[in-house]
């Protein structure tokens, strides 16, 4: 083996080939190298140099906040641990898994290829056709709609099954139990909106054209995407009527105390209508509203109830509230509304529609003589206005607006019909006085007790009224 050459030698080889203020900077570098590799040559160690693992930094457009640190691991993970479908990725990890349902169907996050954040179902291949039900219903045009959970794709392996479908923030439950505002009366906006979202999507199922049922209505299965709009979801065990069918025998489906009574009653086959799935909404309405009571109870109780018609609303105050919950949750299937009619409903009314029915309450014959009323009448109208916001309205308005009233004409008694009859003679006689008058922040349960009373009394159906019930005013 030759001797390697002396640093000397070396240096004067290199003054030769550069100027001299190179010299101790190469001859540092040279004689580095050189150490290097005889070290590296005379070296009997086993190690090897250190490589970097696959990863490939895969495409992703930001959009959940819940799942944010999850979905970045996703993006960034060594390929070595995920799980490939075609135009997906997910990791079949604990981490990863965001929902687990009972019948062994795991949720887990994905990216597919293009960068969308998904939520990926998995079922085994045993009950592998709830799985693709689903999928058919999701499918169908009349389903792609925002108030339906959006399908994304299907994929299948020797094994499971695999829907994917958009990816959401919270179930209802979760989103009751832990994400509603703090502030009450945004609170309450929030929870009408929610209740009105959850009937819009049951009436993209029950139009005459779509004829789904859906069968398992629940707080589990209603989602919030990211903007925190409601989303029914779960269609696997959903049915769908044929042309001019109503009625659907089938086995008994639902979750337990979310089923309707007929369908609770019943051993081996059960007639399922639209109306089933209206009374499973309507305790699904009390549930919002109340934040998270049921109306016919907890426990082993629950469904005796149920099949008893035996309910509790005791966690409203609102009357309105009550009559729409009241009507859908009926033991009768026959005298439950239709999704349209619980849209119709006095809940939904903007403060504007409110003071336009009172105004024409106060039109109504037995009102106009609301001096000279029959006394049946006035014990009747009691039970509605006993210990009420307006129950001494005088004292509450501006007293130089109940004088220039009082003094026209004899004045107004000091009862429900006397306020009536007030309300559409300042807002006939005296519009610009009317406008200075919050009629709905002075007498907030007004409007309820009188509409609970017309509705008793059958008022509601006359020409007048009837025209409020007869279409969803939009809000």
């Amino acid at each position: 083996m030759c001797a390697p050459l002396s640093t000397s030698r070396k240096k004067k080889k290199i003054q030769q080939e550069v100027g001299s203020q190179e010299v101790e900077r190469l001859v540092k570098v040279k004689l580095y190298q050189d150490n290097l590799v005889t070290s590296i040559e005379e070296s009997n160690s086993s190690v090897q140099p250190f490589t970097q693992p696959s990863v490939n930094s895969r495409r992703w457009h930001q959009t959940s906040h819940r799942w944010r640190s999850e979905l970045e691991k996703l993006a960034n993970i060594d390929d070595s641990r995920t799980y490939r479908l075609p135009g997906l990725t997910l990791v079949l990890d604990p981490e990863f898994q965001i929902a687990k349902g009972s019948d062994g169907t795991q949720v887990f996050l994905g990216l597919r290829d293009d960068g969308t954040e998904v939520a990926v179902k998995r079922m085994i291949k045993s009950n592998y056709h709830v799985l693709k039900n689903e999928e058919e219903f999701l499918r169908l045009p009349e389903l792609d709609n925002p108030s339906i959970v959006r399908y994304v794709d299907f994929a299948e392996d020797a094994h499971f099954g695999y829907l994917v479908l958009q990816l959401c923030e919270y179930t209802l439950e979760e989103y009751i139990q832990d994400h509603l505002p703090d502030d009450s009366a945004e609170r309450s906006l929030v929870l009408e909106k929610l209740v009105k979202e959850v009937l819009c999507s049951l009436q993209v199922l029950h139009d005459h054209k779509t004829k789904v049922l859906h069968r398992d209505i629940k707080p589990q299965n209603v989602l919030i995407d990211i903007n925190g709009k409601a989303r029914l979801a779960d269609f696997g065990i959903s049915r769908r009527l044929n042309l001019g069918q109503t009625t659907l025998r089938t086995s008994i489906a639902g979750t337990r105390f979310w089923k309707a009574k007929e369908t609770i009653d019943e051993e081996d086959s059960i007639g399922y209508k639209r109306s089933s799935d209206i009374q499973v909404a309507g305790m699904l309405v009390y549930y919002i509203l109340s934040g998270g009571q049921h109306p016919f109870g907890k426990g082993p109780r629950c469904e005796v109830n149920i099949l008893e018609g035996r309910y509790s609303l005791q966690h409203l105050d609102d009357d309105v509230a009550k009559d729409l919950v009241e009507g859908m949750i009926n033991e009768d299937p026959n005298n439950r509304p239709t999704v349209e009619q619980t849209l119709a409903h006095p809940f939904f009314w903007t403060d504007e529609r409110r003071v336009e029915y009172l105004k024409k309450m106060g039109n109504q014959k037995e009102v106009e003589i609301c001096r000279n009323v029959d006394e049946e009448l006035l014990q009747t109208l009691e039970k509605y206005t006993e210990g009420k916001s307006f129950s001494e309205w005088k004292t509450k308005l501006p007293s130089e607006l109940v004088q220039k009233l009082d003094g026209k004409k004899k004045a107004y008694p000091e009862n429900t019909l006397g306020l009536l009859r007030f309300i559409r003679n300042l807002h006939e006689h005296y519009p610009e006085d009317a406008e200075s008058i919050s009629l709905m922040a002075s007498f907030p349960d007004l409007f309820g007790s009188v509409f609970r009373f017309a509705k008793e009394r059958g008022w509601n159906s006359r020409t007048s009224l009837k025209k409020f019930f007869s279409s969803a005013p939009q809000i």
